[in-house]
């Protein structure tokens, strides 16, 4: 069985490391979405857990790519190119102005309007990653930020082989029975 614990909001942190941990010790693979791994820098994670950050996939999409590279990338290459040397600290201030006043809000900008156009991309992003891994068997959401996230995965019930989901892996008990059963 596969569990899935959806912990964008972080804020059950102490209850999700102890049931993912539960969940590998029972012999089941655990997979826990977050929002940002720094909100979890002090909880120590299960081995057998697999721990998938949303920010780091978001990076990866092509539109966010060129939109760094074009506003922060490039002009950080072109000012530190030209400030060796003497003018060194000149390019420096010229740097952290320029991407304080000018690629930070262009940035704002982008995603606001990029959200606007696309809509959020995160749920499909664990829709895509859930489809791309092994199946998931079970959903825990672990806190309300993660509920339109389960509403995708579970495709509003009209898919015939959504899986379960319930909040906390301790009530799914007799489920993971259940889904032990069917496999036999």
């Amino acid at each position: 069985m596969h569990v899935l614990f959806l912990a964008i909001g972080g804020t059950r942190r102490r209850a999700v490391v102890d049931e993912s941990a539960q969940v590998v010790a029972e012999g089941h693979r655990a997979t826990v979405v977050t929002d940002r791994a720094a909100q979890w820098s002090r909880d120590q994670w299960h081995t057998g857990v697999r721990v998938v950050e949303l920010a780091e996939i978001e990076q990866r999409l092509p539109a966010l790519r060129i939109e760094q590279a074009v506003l922060f990338r490039a002009p950080r290459k072109v000012l530190r190119t030209i400030g060796r040397g003497p003018l060194r600290g000149v390019a420096r201030r010229a740097e952290k102005s320029y991407e304080r006043r000018v690629a930070a809000r262009a940035h704002r900008l982008f995603l606001r309007t990029r959200g606007k156009v696309r809509g959020d991309a995160r749920p499909r992003m664990v829709d895509a990653l859930v489809r791309r891994g092994p199946a998931v068997d079970l959903v825990v959401v672990t806190d309300p930020v993660a509920m339109p996230y389960a509403e995708r995965l579970t495709g509003g019930a009209r898919r015939g082989s959504a899986p379960r989901v319930c909040f906390s892996y301790d009530y799914a008990g007799s489920m993971s029975n259940a889904a032990q059963g069917d496999n036999s």
